[in-house]
């Protein structure tokens, strides 16, 4: 079995839009270094894609993503079971619904480890066959598409919620609270699914 990698080699990435005090899950990272793309205070509200868009931020080579919504309780796993050129992904243990949804990818806002440069292969990859346009980029596409055109690999350790006057993701801003949300995740899977399709068909 191969050593965990080096935590001090990582790069925690943060995207929120300011109304959550990050503190509790800044305590909890192990890594080298945190990058925090807070939307209300940045020149552009990139959504959830200030994730990508922060990577140009650090030199670290590998990149560690969370929701702020939850404390992640499993960067130790994590660390031991990542591997170059692969997107490791936790999920929680109780909803066997979600692990079917997401059977033939991983998830990236409780918890995942990869390397800087597999979401840029990924959207280049995804380029070739439709725009990487503000849908893309804002709603849930890039999320969708990177892993499903990665290499994964899923962990299924759970997290704890942050709470903070309630649970943060039950708040009703929250991506999955806004109405469409589950058909335009839908879309997506179906969309990376058949580019993933047209790549291995040789296209």
């Amino acid at each position: 079995m191969s050593a965990s990698l080096d935590p001090e080699k990582v790069c925690a990435v943060l995207v929120t839009r300011g109304d959550v005090d990050l503190a509790p899950i800044l305590e909890t990272l192990p890594y080298g270094e945190v990058v925090i793309y807070d939307n209300s205070r940045r020149s552009f509200d990139w959504k959830v894609y200030g994730r990508y868009v922060a990577i140009a931020e650090t030199q670290k080579p590998v990149i560690y993503f969370q929701d702020d919504d939850c404390l992640v309780t499993c960067h130790e796993t994590l660390l031991e079971v990542y591997e170059p050129d692969v997107v490791v992904g936790n999920m929680l243990d109780h909803h066997q619904p979600r692990l079917a949804t997401y059977h033939d990818t991983t998830l990236l806002g409780w918890g995942a480890l990869f390397d800087r440069g597999l979401p840029f292969k990924a959207f280049e990859q995804y380029g070739r066959f439709y725009p990487l346009d503000w849908e893309f980029k804002t709603g849930v596409g890039a999320e969708t598409v990177f892993p499903i055109l990665s290499q994964t690999k899923t962990i299924v350790e759970g997290i704890e919620w942050l709470d903070q006057d309630g649970p943060v993701f039950q708040r009703p801003n929250r991506m999955w609270k806004q109405e469409g949300f589950y058909s335009e995740r839908d879309f997506w899977l179906e969309r990376a699914r058949e580019v993933r399709n047209r790549i291995a068909a040789g296209e």
